[in-house]
């Protein structure tokens, strides 16, 4: 062999030698060095709660209710905690790096919480923090709790539950909130699906105007329709989005509530513990409140104070409207009734 060809054979083996040496640093080197959140993990030493249900079924409503215990910090529908389920399902990010932010976030947000630094002090509002502690917890909180050292010791001291709403988007991945907090409790709100269509529909969340320009923060996906590009939710399956664009507002408030419903009722069969969760429907909420309560209080195990009295005089007014159901495609009324059947629910 010419020696120039020996040369050339060397040097390109040299090559190929070098690259895969740089290969494998590389690949070695984000080995040793993958990136994560441990904080939380180090640091979470308190209970969690979920109120999940589909948007307009009563979570909020209960959730002030319950905020009202004593020591329960109470969140409402936290943006990220309530969208890392679904976006872990989706494969949007890796399953670890979503427990590892769902845990970090839920401590930092817990410190927030607890310094009053995330609290909605606006008094007309039936989320605020007046409503939920007295006028001498908020201002000794304001006036001893300066550091994560305070809350260490604050939560040592008095165990708080941290409750939080959640919203639509944990529905897709409830399996994923037990992975990540083992010791968790959720509590589920139902209300009949044509209800949820009816305040769906007057609201226009899925109008078409809504869904050319999302003025949400959820998940969606782009597809043309008729010569437009329309943002489908993320929890319409691909094969169901020219069906879905083509309902009615009401019809697609229905379609909601039924995919929802279907992944909830998924869920839950699948969970081996079954005392982590409970089921509450809105109607029994609304007509028999302190029951309720008792219940949800005990599944919690949080106890009541006096400023509960205030919230449940409040709530004991309220009266749920019940509309006529328009005429429904039939794939839709066959896949509403069942599940109405699950939950106990006469479709009549």
């Amino acid at each position: 062999m010419p020696p120039t060809l020996i040369v050339s054979r060397l040097s390109y083996l040299s090559g190929i030698y070098h690259y895969w040496f740089l290969w494998y640093v590389y690949k070695m080197s984000t080995k040793e060095n993958k990136y994560s959140f441990p904080s939380g993990k180090f640091y979470l030493n308190f209970q969690m709660a979920g109120i999940i249900g589909v948007p307009r079924s009563g979570k909020t409503t209960l959730g002030n209710l319950l905020a009202t215990n004593k020591n329960v910090e109470y969140s409402e529908e936290p943006w990220l905690l309530g969208t890392l389920p679904a976006m872990v399902k989706f494969g949007i990010i890796d399953k670890e790096i979503g427990k590892d932010m769902f845990i970090s976030y839920l401590h930092e947000l817990m410190n927030d919480m607890v310094l009053l630094r995330a609290a909605n002090f606006r008094p007309n509002d039936e989320s605020s923090i007046w409503t939920k502690k007295t006028h001498i917890e908020i201002f000794s909180r304001l006036v001893n709790l300066h550091s994560r050292k305070d809350v260490k010791s604050f939560v040592k001291k008095n165990k708080p539950l941290f409750l939080m709403t959640m919203s639509e988007a944990s529905l897709f991945n409830l399996s994923s909130i037990f992975d990540f907090l083992p010791d968790s409790k959720i509590i589920h709100v139902v209300r009949r699906g044509v209800d949820i269509a009816s305040q769906t529909e007057r609201r226009g969340h899925f109008s078409d105007e809504q869904l050319l320009n999302p003025p949400h923060a959820r998940l969606y996906y782009p597809t043309k329709y008729k010569g437009r590009t329309f943002y489908v939710p993320c929890w319409v399956d691909t094969k169901d989005k020219k069906t879905f664009l083509e309902y009615s507002d009401y019809d697609r408030g229905l379609f909601f509530w039924c995919v929802l419903m279907e992944k909830a009722i998924e869920s839950f069969e699948k969970l081996k513990n079954k005392k982590q969760y409970m089921t509450i429907t809105f109607e029994d909420l609304i007509e028999h409140p302190r029951e309720i309560m008792e219940k949800a209080s005990a599944f919690l195990n949080i106890e009541p104070t006096f400023t509960e009295e205030t919230a449940l005089c409040k709530i004991q007014n309220y009266k749920n409207m019940y509309k006529k159901v328009p005429t429904l495609p039939k794939e839709l009324f066959t896949r509403a009734k069942k599940i109405y059947t699950y939950f106990g629910y006469d479709w009549s």
